[in-house]
């Protein structure tokens, strides 16, 4: 299969992205990769209702708790979601590829309830957690404070919030205060927040589509972010909200890669004033932006003006969001920012979360969140990459997003929860998952793929406790 994207040596004009040729059959290699992918994930699954999958570490001072004694009625919704992931996958190839949004919507729409459906029998509620000021600290001081009064008056009002809002930025709360203005009924919030989580799928089936110009590969990429363990272990807890701000930024970023223009660029700061604003985490994905970046360069994509003119732009946009928001309401990001970093690395040495221990137990914990039989096809992507060469968008979207990965693991910042706290990393990488499956002309190797993660979030969920308010 031959790489084709926007990111040609010629700059595109008004032509439309041509879909990668599939090989004739499923080449053996992704045979392969898929099967162990799924093989390891029954495997895990099989250990979870033993209760002997790790979750967590005993001696790194943090683990998540079984809760639950396996019973085979816990594959009902495993069952119902595949039985749904296969119906619309049926229904996407009767709608063929002419009707590509029409194919998008359908699965957006059905998004919600088939989320809904593969998490069945976790006992806790979606309201049930928003509404708790242990399993989520946003919810109660969008109740307590207004808006105004949160935002002018945020460091006096830090003390007195709880754990988790005073470790984070006020993005989180804010947003509360907006979907308040739909509904403030826990259970209401807790689907807005689940609906509002599945964009960031759109957003990657965005990406794909500028980056690699493959309709197949960009779809099955959005479906996959769908079903990502950690989004749906977590929901409604906001860390599955916080793979939109940063991946907006990306989209506005590739749109100004193909086609220069500074209303790209101006969209780019203030995207990135929100990653600030609500977690300042995914930032470091601006590994993915430099890749992209120094390949567009490199294919003379982008000329040496342009992307001075792009982080100029940029950076301008970004500080007049820190200026109108300092002047409007003396809200200063920066030193909100001081102390929320201060506290993070503070809060490691009294939680007595060693370092040597994370830094290996983190990768296991992300393989949780990501799906084990994504991060298997991952790791064969990774290899593709640099065996055919890195100059080809899906070798730097690949390299990129697991340099992502290795960062956040190795800097130390976090250790332990990272199931929850990396689900901005495990959304993205689901790209080169999609990319493989997409290697084969048949439905197969991303059907097994799909219905791996399915089984691994109906069958693990109602195990153990990844959030109790």
């Amino acid at each position: 299969m031959q790489d084709s994207s926007l990111l040609t040596v010629e700059r595109p004009q008004h032509t439309n992205p041509v879909p990668v040729p599939a090989a004739g059959r499923t080449p053996r290699a992704v045979t392969a990769v898929v099967l162990a992918g799924a093989g390891l994930t029954v495997a895990a699954t099989a250990l979870a209702a033993v209760r002997l999958l790790p979750a967590g570490s005993r001696a790194g001072a943090w683990r998540y708790r079984y809760v639950g004694v396996f019973s085979w009625e816990m594959l009902l919704p495993f069952a119902g979601g595949v039985a749904a992931v296969l119906a619309l996958l049926w229904l996407t190839h009767r709608l063929g590829a002419r009707r590509e949004r029409l194919a998008v919507g359908l699965w957006l729409a059905a998004a919600v309830p088939l989320q809904l459906l593969i998490r069945a029998l976790d006992e806790v509620s979606l309201g049930a957690v928003v509404g708790s000021d242990r399993a989520n600290s946003f919810y109660g001081p969008s109740l307590r404070y207004t808006a105004y009064d949160y935002l002018t008056r945020y460091m006096d009002i830090l003390p007195e919030l709880p754990q988790h809002a005073r470790s984070n930025m006020p993005g989180k709360t804010m947003l509360y205060h907006l979907l308040g203005t739909v509904s403030t009924s826990p259970a209401a919030l807790g689907i807005l927040i689940t609906a509002l989580s599945c964009l960031a799928a759109l957003l990657v089936y965005l990406i794909v589509r500028e980056v690699l110009g493959d309709q197949r590969v960009a779809l099955y990429a959005m479906i996959l972010c769908l079903l990502v363990p950690g989004r749906l272990y977590f929901l409604p807890v906001l860390n599955t909200v916080s793979p939109l701000p940063i991946l907006l930024g990306l989209w506005l970023f590739v749109r100004y890669l193909r086609r220069p223009h500074w209303g790209w660029a101006v969209g780019l700061g203030a995207a990135l004033y929100l990653v600030f604003f609500f977690e300042p985490l995914p930032l470091v994905m601006g590994l993915t932006f430099a890749a992209l970046a120094g390949l567009a360069l490199y294919r003379r994509a982008l000329g040496g003006f342009d992307l001075l003119r792009l982080v100029s732009l940029t950076l301008a946009a970004f500080a007049g969001a820190y200026l109108g928001m300092r002047l409007l309401f003396g809200y200063d990001m920066f030193a909100n920012l001081a102390y929320v970093l201060a506290d993070a690395t503070d809060f490691n040495e009294r939680a007595h979360r060693p370092y040597d221990v994370w830094v290996v137990r983190n990768l296991g914990d992300f393989a949780l969140c990501a799906g084990i039989a994504g991060c298997v096809a991952v790791a064969w992507a990774a290899w593709d990459a640099v065996r055919r060469g890195v100059a080809r968008p899906i070798a730097a979207l690949t390299l990129s997003g697991l340099a992502v990965l290795a960062f956040l693991d190795l800097v130390g910042v976090n250790r332990g929860e990272t199931t929850r706290l990396w689900i901005f990393v495990a959304v993205f990488l689901q790209i080169p998952v999609a990319w493989v499956c997409a290697r084969s002309p048949r439905v197969w190797p991303f059907a097994v793929v799909a219905a791996a993660l399915v089984l691994q979030t109906a069958a693990i969920t109602p195990m153990i406790a990844f959030i109790r308010p």
